[in-house]
């Protein structure tokens, strides 16, 4: 692994204070912020005061939302942080690093969330027989359990020498570049990484769909003779199916998000270091909208998550017994 920094390891920022641009940009950072936090801790919230959502698939959604939550709390604050306070203080560089990091860490948190969640879907619709025998909690819990520790180790692997620090060849600019302060072997991993799980979920939910549309021709088939119980099995494939266009659609919202900021990377990596800091900054800050748009996506989905929303909202208690309409997800 690479460790290096130009210029003996010491930053030459010759910018004492943010501009006013700069304040500007956090002032919006922070309004996302807000925005991400309160519809994550109504996620959160909502799994936990309603048995209905206490599912087997909201575990890994619950799991998501938490590093939804942690970026709002966490990761954009850092970035204000770093980028306000960086250019004036002695360890200013280590906000940036300490920053770089939980971005990295809570971005494969959710590549790795969906990934899982998409396990999860994929045996309801592909294997519905096998599915309550399969995903247990003893084996629920490892998912998630690793799907954090690996995105810690990974976000947190530049501390441990692959790092290479490059001087800015100007004081303009932000402070904290992520191109500046990453070795581009890391980079180019981060890419990676970042992408092809994408494309083995995309093909999990091709043949989740697949699978969807042979079992309602055959049950198409078969309604005439054992009517009662295919409705049943109608009535389940439906809410499944319901349940994995959330998903769907989740990850959709995760790939429009987070696609420009691969590219800039890519394109940064290959331009060396030339793409501007703002536009890259611009691409950070537009993929933390998918952690935003999450909870929306849940409540227009979902309507046990809508009604506990409004419930929660309204101060109202939720009820645990109130019956759902059927073929509600």
């Amino acid at each position: 692994m690479a460790n290096g920094t130009t210029n003996g390891g010491k930053s030459h920022w010759s910018e004492g204070k943010a501009e006013l641009h700069v304040i500007l940009l956090c002032t919006v950072v922070l309004l996302i912020a807000a925005v991400i936090v309160a519809g994550n801790s109504l996620v959160i919230a909502s799994v936990v005061s309603n048995r209905r959502l206490q599912t087997k698939t909201s575990a890994f959604i619950t799991s998501l939302a938490v590093g939804d939550l942690m970026i709002g709390l966490v990761v954009m604050p850092l970035i204000v942080v770093s980028n306000t306070v960086g250019p004036s203080v002695e360890n200013g560089l280590k906000y940036c690093h300490v920053t770089i990091s939980v971005a990295v860490m809570l971005m494969f948190n959710s590549v790795a969330s969906l990934g899982a969640v998409t396990f999860d879907r994929f045996l309801a619709v592909v294997v519905p027989l096998r599915y309550k025998s399969i995903m247990t909690k003893r084996v629920i819990v490892p998912i998630i359990a690793f799907v954090w520790v690996f995105s810690t180790i990974f976000g947190f692997i530049p501390f441990m020498g692959w790092r290479t620090v490059i001087e800015p060849k100007g004081s303009s600019g932000l402070f904290c570049q992520v191109p500046l302060n990453l070795a581009r072997g890391y980079i180019i991993t981060v890419c990676v990484l970042g992408l092809l799980p994408s494309i083995f979920v995309l093909a999990a939910y091709i043949k989740i769909f697949q699978t969807a549309y042979q079992h309602e021709l055959r049950i198409a088939a078969a309604i005439n003779s054992v009517l009662r119980n295919q409705n049943d099995l109608k009535l389940n494939m439906i809410k499944e199916m319901k349940a994995a266009k959330m998903v769907a659609l989740v990850l959709s919202a995760f790939i429009f998000s987070w696609a420009p900021l691969f590219v800039i990377m890519i394109v940064d990596i290959a331009m060396k270091n030339e793409v501007n800091s703002y536009i890259y900054a611009g691409a950070v800050i537009f993929a933390t909208l998918h952690s935003a748009l999450n909870p929306v996506i849940y409540a227009s989905m979902n309507s046990e998550f809508r009604d506990t929303f409004k419930a929660l909202l309204q101060c109202r208690s939720v009820s645990p017994n109130r019956i759902a309409p059927v073929g509600a997800v």
